[in-house]
């Protein structure tokens, strides 16, 4: 039971550490305002995605 804490701890740990680390990373130049007119895939909740006449 303590080693299924320990490792829950180290993977929130992981978890946490590349979170902030990823979020401290600067944007390399020519990617900052990258928005692509995507049509490919079928997420409607991606931020990239603009909504198509028809589409509520």
């Amino acid at each position: 039971m303590l080693g299924a804490i320990i490792l829950f701890i180290a993977l929130a740990l992981v978890f946490g550490l590349s979170y902030y680390f990823n979020a401290k990373t600067p944007v390399p130049k020519g990617c900052e305002n990258l928005k692509h007119d995507c049509s490919g895939c079928q997420i409607t909740t991606c931020a990239n995605r603009h909504p198509k006449e028809g589409e509520k």
